[in-house]
């Protein structure tokens, strides 16, 4: 792996904490020194340049022409995530955005600990079963059919996590992993009595 930044004091500064990774100072932007660097033998490249937008699409673009596979690059907000797939990014980060669209559902229902959005109409939530469960098996809840949502792990205080079956009777106390479309995952955890893990 290979790591490029501007500023040599972030890459003297960063040199030990990345083992296997060659840290250089160079500018991203200049397609000639990423050529020099070999740059286009690698699988992938991420652009996660801070706030300067013009360094971040040259860099991108860069990428793109030298025939770097798979750019996953950072955008700061909707218009550079516009030019940027207009550029061809293979992947496109909204970090702020999408980080405050999970403080918003966490905020919004007291019954997600966690909620991992996986891109696209999908997302995971963690939560503690609700007290009309216990007792149940998932069998019984039918929870896909019902709400096309899945069970994905289950968490016991005394035995640890596991993958459950149709058959694991839930019991208070168990930490649930579910997954399936927001809209559905959002309408039920407002529709349920969960509480936070």
């Amino acid at each position: 792996m290979i790591g490029i930044d501007s500023d040599r004091d972030v890459v003297r500064d960063l040199s030990g904490e990345f083992p296997g990774t060659h840290l250089f100072a160079a500018d991203a932007t200049d397609e000639p020194v990423l050529r020099d660097l070999n740059i286009k033998h690698f699988d992938a490249a991420a652009v996660v340049i801070g706030h300067n937008m013009a360094a971040s699409v040259l860099a991108t673009a860069n990428l793109k022409e030298i025939g770097v596979p798979f750019v996953v690059a950072r955008a700061f907000n909707r218009l550079h995530a516009r030019v940027l797939e207009k550029l061809g990014a293979d992947r496109i980060i909204e970090p702020e955005k999408e980080m405050g669209e999970q403080l918003a559902r966490t905020l919004a229902s007291p019954t997600v600990m966690d909620y991992v959005d996986l891109g696209g109409e999908e997302a995971l939530t963690e939560a503690q079963v609700p007290k009309r469960w216990v007792g149940k098996s998932l069998a019984d809840l039918h929870l896909y059919r019902k709400s096309g949502l899945t069970v994905l792990a289950l968490e016991r205080k005394e035995s640890g996590g596991t993958i459950p079956s149709g058959d694991t009777f839930l019991q208070e106390g168990d930490v649930l992993v579910i997954g399936g479309p927001k809209r559905k995952l959002d309408k039920f955890l407002a529709d349920s009595d969960l509480h936070r893990a």
